[in-house]
């Protein structure tokens, strides 16, 4: 179980006598202001319970806590004020999703008891999110096998659209990149209905029939009712069934969704699939960007700007593997990286974090007494 607790105040003082009360009672780990403790939590992270000050220099309490649980969900927020009026209480709850809010001075024996409710909260989320994500991974996967084995030349595009759908997705701020990555894996679920004829001619680009395109159209729907029965899954569903949707408007559904009212992830997912059956037809990379941008009104131009960023950006990298001590500012993490203390497995750096002298100390340092997975899978510039 998870016991570390972060502290954040500009009261070095106030810190120090966190650390003396409450050092047998959990994992502390205390910082100085809200940009430290943004650094601890991303760099030592991640923790069961923060608790921060409300009034600091540069960002108060409310927004520091917003940008941790932005990157840890599962964090329990504590406030501590000297100032809890109504407007910081309301703020501090509907802002910051805080647990508790406590005001100066604050007892010890009120600090370990929060301490211990939050400890019990975080357990619960925890628990709830592990048994939540192994449900619907399982799900996820057995839809997938289905369709490889069914339709393997379809699922053969899932596999070639994710690197592209991924470095789109971080582009446009996708607030739910899960929920974009599984629709895509899920977004030919409907394709079992359709005949392999029809198949190899949406797959080469083919012009097809009145009739033809209507059952085509009618595939994410019957693929969004199918992922629709698994729970919590509704903003997956959501993206499959608009995956086919125009930008203006167009397509299916037929009704009045348009723009960025479209979700997101069928946006991406529209722009990156008609990019990949243009690819896979022989056309050239430029070739097929300028012509999703001259088809008008059928992708959001965020999307396709995104898409043809991600293309440029990965003709200029390479991927390899090196140890830690060959690690060089300027590489990004293509792996999340691990380590193990004992029996406890840690997630250092997530993937896709741009590793500069700082963080390459940080894991040097970690690495005497943390055995890290080595060798480091990372995405380098070419020269």
């Amino acid at each position: 179980m998870n016991r570390k607790v972060l502290f954040v105040d500009d009261d070095v003082n106030l810190l120090e006598s966190f650390r003396r009360q409450l050092h047998k009672k959990a994992e502390l780990v205390t910082a100085e202001g809200p940009k430290a403790g943004i650094e601890a939590a991303a760099r030592q992270g991640p923790f069961a319970v923060v608790v921060s000050d409300y009034s600091m220099p540069v960002m108060n309490g409310v927004d520091m806590l917003r940008v941790i649980r932005h990157g840890s969900p599962d964090t329990v927020r504590v406030l501590l004020t000297g100032h809890a009026d109504l407007e910081i209480a309301i703020q501090a709850v509907n802002e910051g999703n805080i647990f508790r809010l406590l005001t100066k001075p604050c007892p010890p024996e009120t600090i370990e008891k929060v301490l211990a409710d939050a400890f019990r909260h975080h357990d619960l989320i925890t628990a709830e999110r592990e048994l939540l994500e192994k449900t619907l991974k399982g799900s996820v996967s057995v839809l997938c096998d289905l369709i490889s084995l069914v339709k393997p030349e379809v699922f053969g595009r899932v596999s070639r659209i994710l690197p592209q759908l991924r470095g789109v997705s971080r582009r446009m701020n996708d607030p739910r990149p899960w929920e974009t990555e599984t629709a895509a894996m899920l977004s030919v679920v409907g394709f079992i209905t359709l005949p392999d004829s029809l198949i190899s001619k949406v797959e080469k680009g083919k012009a097809l029939t009145d009739s033809e395109l209507a059952q085509f159209l009618a595939h994410p729907a019957f693929g969004a009712r199918l992922v629709g029965k698994i729970p919590r899954m509704d903003g997956v569903a959501a993206i499959v069934a608009y995956q086919e949707k125009h930008f203006e408007g167009g397509g299916v559904p037929r009704d009045l969704t348009q723009g960025e009212a479209i979700p997101l992830g069928a946006r991406i997912l529209k722009a990156v699939v008609d990019f990949d059956i243009l690819l896979a037809n022989g056309m050239p990379k430029g070739e097929a960007l300028t012509k999703l941008e001259r088809r008008k009104g059928v992708y959001d131009p965020r999307a396709v700007a995104a898409l043809a960023e991600v293309v440029n950006e990965q003709a200029r990298y390479i991927m390899q593997k090196v140890h830690l001590h060959a690690l060089a500012p300027g590489m990004i993490l293509a792996e999340d990286l691990y380590g193990q203390r004992g029996t406890e497995t840690l997630l250092l750096m997530a993937k896709g974090r741009e590793l500069n002298e700082t963080v390459i100390e940080f894991l040097l340092d970690n690495s005497r007494t943390i055995k890290i997975n080595q060798p480091v899978a990372v995405i380098q510039p070419l020269a």
